[in-house]
């Protein structure tokens, strides 16, 4: 008589070989403690159960569960407490963990019974944050002539479909966070400006220097090379333009020179060039000051 009368819920709370980690809902609660049983404490859950001991890149989804059989008619009650102990364990089975808050979502079934005198059901499922749904989640599937217990074959079934879309809204969720903690990628390193390819003045004039003095150079070195030939009308005199050519060609030889000199300062003004260049990086902003020397 005594074994008749024990009742079945603590019984099937200590039956299962991997008890489930705690979950939202009426299955949720904790069998009884044996005083010859160590309890265990909180902080040796896993790390997928405690977020700060999860290892590094990986994900963990969350979802809460919330059935409505407000509709499913006098079954309601029955189908309700076995699809809240099947779904949740199912949930644990494909490693997604309670909700937290309202930023977590939800998986939402919703079981009606259909009119008429056959029985059946109408099972509405969809995983939701706050009151919008994610994705194409939505689905609804009818089942006629099912009994109670093939209504929460169903509905558990809806409940594993709708695991994928956990999981991709919090890997969505994981890379969302890591994209907001990544630092700010660091600003292109300032370049000095490339040397302008014109002449400024002085190379300007450097080069006209040169040409007019290249021409003067040789104007001279031609008249000082000439030899002098008697003058026809006093042939006692030479004409000579040895005088004149060596005057051209010193001019010309300076001239040369003095447009080299500010060719080359024209030049090495360029090359040293140097400008401020804003420098913006993470909590910091000022100036760079970049040149070429």
């Amino acid at each position: 008589m005594s074994l008749a009368a024990a009742p079945l819920g603590p019984a099937r709370a200590a039956a299962p070989a991997n008890p489930p980690t705690p979950a939202n809902g009426p299955a949720d609660k904790a069998a009884p403690a044996d005083a010859n049983t160590p309890a265990k404490p909180a902080a040796t859950a896993s790390p997928a159960a405690r977020p700060e001991l999860a290892p590094p890149g990986e994900t963990i989804a969350r979802a809460s569960l919330a059935i409505d059989t407000n509709a499913a008619g006098p079954a309601g009650p029955i189908i309700h407490e076995r699809l809240d102990e099947v779904g949740n364990r199912q949930l644990r089975r494909f490693e997604v963990l309670p909700g937290r808050g309202p930023k977590d979502p939800w998986i939402r079934l919703t079981v009606r019974a259909l009119p008429g005198e056959e029985p059946g059901y109408m099972i509405d499922s969809g995983l939701y944050v706050g009151e919008e749904a994610v994705g194409d989640s939505l689905h609804q599937t009818e089942c006629r002539l099912c009994t109670e217990g093939e209504a929460v074959e169903r509905g558990t079934a809806e409940i594993e479909r709708l695991v994928p879309f956990v999981r991709d809204f919090a890997q969505a969720q994981r890379e969302a966070q890591l994209k907001a903690a990544a630092p700010p990628p660091e600003p292109p390193k300032p370049e000095p400006p490339p040397p302008p390819r014109g002449l400024g003045p002085r190379g300007k004039a450097g080069v006209a220097l040169l040409v007019v003095g290249g021409v003067g150079a040789i104007t001279g070195l031609g008249l000082a090379i000439k030899e002098p030939k008697p003058d026809p009308d006093m042939p006692l005199y030479e004409i000579s333009t040895r005088p004149a050519g060596f005057a051209v060609l010193g001019i010309g030889a300076a001239a040369v020179i003095t447009g080299a000199v500010l060719l080359a300062l024209d030049r090495k003004a360029t090359q040293r060039r140097v400008s401020w260049l804003p420098s913006v990086g993470r909590g910091a902003a000022g100036l760079t000051l970049a040149g070429s020397f």
